[in-house]
């Protein structure tokens, strides 16, 4: 695992998810290696970062940073890799789910005839946003290693059960998720919300 500030003394350290999962294995030479498989078409670890830190630029551009509630729906296939991590990379928690207090300012799901996000009473179309994400790419945030990731209802997945460093170390899926890896990682992928 690789720490952005290491745990002690009680302080759980920092580190980034979306890196575990994506950028150390372009560090290391494996750009070209296959990250994921997304219905049948492999997608590299560079490709994958490519698109993830585009549509975290954009998360960034509608000012969701560290702790925020991200609030994802329904999403096709290749966007249900990209949306986790780019919003693990701000450091924000993906909302599956509208229980109470996950609400979020920003949602990415559908909207209107095709995949979008919405911010406040602005909708963007996911292609706008992903071509204006690409030219500002986000960074990875320190995150806290106890932060949460995801939620769905009373289901959490933490930072830590994601890279698989927890007490657990078996993250579960909710019931309608699945457990996806990428890298090492794994997230929760919902087919729909």
């Amino acid at each position: 695992m690789n720490w952005f500030r290491p745990p002690s003394d009680g302080d759980t350290g920092t580190l980034n998810v979306c890196y575990e999962a994506l950028d150390i294995h372009v560090i290391r030479g494996r750009a070209d290696h296959v990250a994921a498989t997304v219905d049948g078409r492999e997608l590299s670890f560079a490709r994958l970062l490519t698109e993830v830190a585009a549509c975290a630029g954009v998360l960034r551009a509608f000012g969701t940073g560290l702790g925020d509630r991200v609030v994802v729906g329904e999403l096709p296939p290749e966007a249900r890799v990209v949306v986790p991590l780019a919003v693990a990379r701000v450091g924000a928690l993906a909302a599956y789910d509208d229980t109470p207090g996950a609400e979020g300012r920003v949602r990415i799901g559908a909207i209107g005839d095709g995949t979008g996000f919405a911010v406040d009473d602005d909708e963007l179309d996911w292609d706008v946003a992903m071509r204006a994400g690409r030219t500002d790419p986000a960074g990875c945030a320190d995150v806290p290693g106890d932060a949460v990731m995801a939620r769905h209802g009373d289901d959490v997945l933490t930072v830590l059960e994601a890279v698989g460093a927890s007490d657990d170390h078996n993250p579960s899926a909710p019931a309608g998720a699945t457990l996806v890896e990428v890298g090492g990682v794994q997230f929760w992928s919902f087919d729909t919300p």
